[in-house]
């Protein structure tokens, strides 16, 4: 009996299409695995970009109480104009901190990505004067703000 010929005969019969087969399967769990990872790193980015958005907007907030509210209300020239022109202010500083990158991310993320601003502005906002008339320390009379927003 010829077991070369009959080996040869069995690989190119047997061997060979099943080389194929599993050729797809490895590119299908391949293009499985990619596509996860893909996905991960997009959250992640997104993620990112959500909280890298909220760190700006806290921080404009800040900056803008600490340079122009605080000096307004010292004089108690703090008005619903003054504040409107706070919030414009902030908003302003937000968006221009923020790269176009960021933008088109979240864009797609949020319906309407200004709304959202202006909203976490207010949010903001709000949480500090929460938080200042909270931690208010009567003994020494200085304000102890708390700027946990979680």
């Amino acid at each position: 009996m010829d077991y070369i010929w009959l080996f040869e005969q069995i690989f190119i019969t047997i061997i060979i299409p099943l080389l194929g087969v599993l050729t797809v399967y490895i590119i299908n769990c391949i293009n499985k695995y990619s596509k996860k990872l893909q996905s991960q790193t997009n959250n992640e980015l997104i993620t990112k970009y959500i909280g890298t958005l909220n760190d700006i907007i806290i921080t404009c907030v800040i900056a803008t109480n600490q340079t122009y509210v605080n000096s307004l209300k010292e004089q108690n020239k703090f008005d619903l104009q003054a504040q409107q022109t706070a919030f414009e202010m902030t908003y302003k500083a937000v968006k221009d901190i923020l790269s176009d990158e960021i933008i088109n991310i979240l864009s797609m993320v949020y319906e309407d990505l200004d709304l959202y601003i202006k909203q976490q502005i207010e949010s903001v906002v709000s949480m500090n004067r929460i938080s200042y008339n909270d931690n208010w320390n009567n003994d020494e009379n200085i304000p102890s703000i708390n700027y946990n927003y979680n």
